[in-house]
C-alpha cells in the first residue's frame, strides 16, 4: 500500500504558491485540511487555481476528496505536504502519484522547484 501525506491550508506548491483554502471545521495539526476544489495561489501563473481531483484515488471527506501530496492544481503545480504524520493509504496496483517537487517535468521550471524547496 502506498501512502501520501494530507495537504493543509498554507502548504506549498512546486510553483512557489500556497494552498489558500481549507475546510473551516476540519483541522490537522492546527491547520485546515485542503480538499479538491480549494484554491491555491500561484506566483508563476499569476492567479488562483483549484486543486484537481486525482482519478482512481478516492479518499472522500465531507463529500469531497481530500487533497494529498503529489496532486496537481489547474495551473499544473504539484502540491507539497508540510507534514508527514497524517497520511492516506492507497491499494497496490494504482499508478504512482504525480511527481513531487524534486522531479523534473515540462510543467515545472528550475526556479519554481527551488522556491518550493525553501
Amino acid at each position: 500500500m502506498s501512502e501520501r501525506s494530507i495537504i493543509r491550508k498554507g502548504d506549498r506548491t512546486s510553483h512557489g504558491g500556497t494552498v489558500a483554502e481549507g475546510h473551516p471545521t476540519s483541522m490537522l495539526l492546527g491547520r485546515e485540511i485542503a480538499l479538491v476544489g480549494h484554491k491555491v495561489t500561484c506566483p508563476k501563473c499569476k492567479g488562483a487555481f483549484p486543486i484537481l481531483a486525482d482519478p482512481g484515488r478516492n479518499h472522500s471527506f465531507m463529500g469531497q476528496d481530500t487533497a494529498v501530496e503529489g496532486m496537481r492544481t489547474a495551473c499544473g503545480a504539484v502540491l507539497i505536504a508540510s507534514q508527514m504524520v497524517a497520511r492516506i493509504g492507497f491499494a497496490q496496483g494504482l499508478s504512482d502519484p504525480a511527481p513531487i517537487a524534486t522531479a523534473q517535468s515540462d510543467t515545472l521550471c528550475q526556479e519554481c522547484l527551488e522556491a518550493a524547496a525553501r
